[in-house]
């Protein structure tokens, strides 16, 4: 049999399949499309952006350097701003400084300078300035009052002002803004003498007396300014009110504590505070109690912290 002369037979692929195949190849070519086109189109717009931006920054228009400057002077104030404000929290003085942090003696004789140039000796106070509600300020000290005595003076506690002791009532004759006395034992009964200074160099009324004050407790003594209100708080209880016939006088005299002899007791927490405080703010005082670890002012404090503390409860029915 002769195999070469036949010819091989002719295998048609069925229509079908042919379809299939064209089809499965035109949406792989429409898919390379349409990738390459969306990368087209974002390299055409970050190209764009780029110009855009470089155009802007190389434009010499008098707005686009208006612009700019506007800028440097906004950041240059800003950052000059925050400098100040940093720079003030660590140099200026505290609203709210501590006289005596601690407990001294009565008789540690102590005066804090108001004058910056001595450094870091001075604790300096600022005085109520344009508050909406006029003058005010807040001063807080406790009191542990061992022994009256039978002394027939004032026995000096702390005051803003002098020392011209008078020689007779042992008050300083010349500033107390405010002064804080125990006065004289007649009677046995301890009593606190509150003296403000008003623009009438001869008043003589312008003080509160709050009696019935106990011994060898601890005691909180505040004296409020709001205008020319002045009140007087014993444990956080308001004991005293007196409305300043004038206004009332700032100084810039010194601090003194316990000078004149100071008092038989102890003193713990001497704090000025530029505003009036909140009744809040009060009984926040008062709830901490007294701080009896030796303040670093005074050598002599030997405080163990055994003293009995006198509630707010205590006083409240003196009223």
């Amino acid at each position: 049999m002769n195999f070469q002369n036949m010819a091989p037979p002719d295998i048609k692929m069925p229509e079908s399949i042919q379809q299939a195949s064209e089809s499965f190849g035109n949406s792989i070519n429409d898919m390379k499309s349409s990738v390459n086109n969306s990368l087209d189109d974002f390299s055409n717009q970050a190209t764009a952006g780029v110009g855009a931006s470089s155009s802007f920054l190389q434009s010499n228009t008098i707005i686009a350097k208006f612009a700019f400057i506007i800028l440097v002077i906004i950041g240059f104030l800003f950052l000059m701003n925050l400098g100040v404000i940093i720079l003030g929290y660590f140099l200026n003085p505290s609203d709210s400084p501590f006289i005596i942090r601690g407990l001294i003696t009565g008789q540690t004789g102590k005066t804090f300078s108001q004058d910056p140039s001595v450094g870091n000796k001075a604790k300096i106070v600022k005085l109520s300035n344009n508050e909406r509600t006029g003058m005010e300020f807040t001063w807080s000290v406790w009191l542990f009052i061992n022994d009256l005595g039978s002394t027939s003076k004032h026995q000096f506690i702390f005051n803003k002002g002098d020392l011209n002791f008078d020689s007779v009532t042992n008050i300083t004759s010349v500033n107390n803004g405010p002064g804080l006395y125990i006065v004289p034992n007649t009677n046995g009964v301890a009593t606190l003498k509150v003296i403000m200074n008003t623009a009438n160099a001869n008043d003589t009324k312008s003080n509160i007396e709050v009696k019935d004050i106990p011994v060898r407790k601890w005691v909180n003594v505040i004296i409020r300014l709001e205008n020319t209100m002045l009140d007087v708080y014993i444990n956080g209880t308001i004991s005293g009110r007196l409305n300043l016939p004038l206004v009332p006088k700032q100084n810039y005299n010194d601090i003194n504590v316990c000078q004149g002899g100071g008092f038989n007791g102890n003193l713990s927490d001497l704090r000025y505070f530029n505003h009036a405080l909140s009744i809040i703010e009060i009984n926040n005082i008062v709830y901490w109690g007294p701080n009896t670890s030796p303040s670093s002012d005074s050598v002599d404090a030997t405080a163990t912290g055994s003293y009995n503390y006198l509630s707010s409860v205590w006083y409240s029915n003196k009223l």
